[in-house]
């Protein structure tokens, strides 16, 4: 009997080697941190590094696949709590051009009173803590290799234009509609490059507006230092006519709501007369300080900024933003070289909520169509080219890098509510 009895035993030990190998292997029923890494590579998401720690899983990772940074933070979010084994703090640190910006971050006690169903999910993203303060999170990550980089895919993004300017007394309004498709590539850590033309499509302008011409053509270079200091610098072809160079500086103290900076370039003019390109000396100087506040119970956000603008005019100009969901409406008043004027502008969204996967090349519309509207005061603020300014990027707009934590938070809460209701 007893010979009966071990060979029962091996014969189920065979059987459980053969057809239950998991059973054998605890190590792979539990998590780890390729698991975790390979996972949320699986949803697109690149330069992906992971962290196991005793006090929390850490996860830094780019996302260029997702609509606003919150939508991806939240589909990684779901991803991990679904996963029961996982039942410890969850930090995210999302990176934009491979630079860590800012933290998303899920407490224990909250994780586990998700996954015994004492916690709603819109609780729990209620009960989360986002914020730049990133610094204690950076040392954890040194020496751990980024999988899925990003640097060297290409975004080929079709940008439209569309002005409309009632400077003219021989009519209504001038219009212009374009089509500017723009190559945008990761390169180094903080660096990238934009190349754009510009296509007319219509306009009843004269001048450049009939001619096939360069855009943005921008190398940029972004850093970030302790204490939340950000600094950008920009090379190149620039919008309003402008080629040069620029500089600025940004801090955010403590509590993420307010947001202080400077800057300042020297340009020359960048104009297309007659299809020739022509450019002049880099001898104009402009620079601003800017103050912002983020208001976090309606999403508005205020900017105060003085400046010396292109022409050597100085201004100061307000804006009042409300943010209703990813939708921005925005009002402002300015006065400079002795006129008044005011406007609004807009940012709605383009493009889907989630992109393709980014393997070498890829084609997409913009996520956000911006636009703005100023009333001018008489022809004489138009004679004089009073406040005037130029962008350093396509997709500069009021959505596409608006990080602040109290917005992000509201958002993760909405999109947990719908994920409710069609769950």
């Amino acid at each position: 009997m007893a010979l009966r009895h071990k060979a029962d035993s091996l014969l189920f030990l065979i059987f459980c080697f053969l057809l239950c190998p998991e059973i054998m292997s605890g190590q792979d029923l539990a998590y780890t941190d390729e698991k975790v890494r390979d996972s949320v590579i699986k949803m697109g998401m690149e330069d992906v590094a992971v962290v196991d720690e005793p006090d929390g899983l850490y996860i830094n990772y780019s996302d260029n696949i997702y609509r606003g940074p919150f939508r991806g933070a939240f589909e990684v979010f779901t991803l991990l709590l679904n996963d029961l084994q996982i039942d410890k703090s969850i930090i995210l640190i999302l990176k934009v051009d491979r630079i860590p910006y800012v933290s998303l971050k899920l407490d224990e006690e909250q994780v586990r009173a998700y996954q015994s169903g004492r916690l709603s999910l819109v609780q729990l993203m209620s009960a989360s803590h986002i914020s730049y303060d990133i610094d204690k999170y950076n040392k954890l990550f040194k020496g751990v290799k980024a999988e899925n980089n990003s640097a060297g895919k290409i975004d080929i993004v079709l940008y439209p234009q569309v002005s409309l300017n009632n400077s003219w007394l021989d009519k209504l309004y001038g219009a212009i509609i374009n089509i500017a498709p723009a190559v945008e590539v990761g390169l180094w850590k903080g660096a990238s490059f934009t190349g754009q033309a510009i296509f007319p499509l219509w306009n009843n302008m004269t001048g450049e507006m009939d001619y096939i011409r360069a855009g943005m053509l921008v190398l940029r270079q972004e850093y970030r230092f302790p204490e939340n200091i950000f600094m950008a610098f920009n090379i190149g072809n620039f919008n309003a006519n402008r080629m040069g160079a620029n500089l600025s500086f940004k801090y955010i103290p403590a509590g993420d709501q307010w947001e202080a900076g400077v800057n300042a370039g020297i340009t020359g003019s960048s104009t297309f007369n007659s299809g020739k390109w022509e450019v002049s000396q880099w001898k104009r100087v402009n620079g601003a300080v800017f103050l912002r506040y983020n208001e976090p119970l309606y999403n508005l956000q205020f900017d105060l900024t003085g400046q010396r603008y292109i022409y050597g005019d100085y201004g100061i100009r307000l804006d009042c933003v409300r943010h209703f969901g990813e939708v921005a409406i925005g009002f402002y008043g300015m006065y400079t070289g002795g006129e008044p004027n005011g406007g609004f502008n807009l940012a709605i969204p383009l493009s889907g909520k989630k992109h393709m996967k980014r393997n070498a090349v890829r084609i997409s519309a913009p996520e956000y169509f911006d636009w703005e509207y100023e009333a001018q005061s008489g022809n004489e603020y138009f004679k004089k080219r009073l406040g005037r300014y130029y962008e350093m990027r396509p997709d500069e707009n009021r959505s596409q890098r608006y990080y602040n934590p109290a917005y992000m938070k509201n958002m993760l809460i909405k999109l947990a509510s719908e994920y409710n209701n069609q769950n």
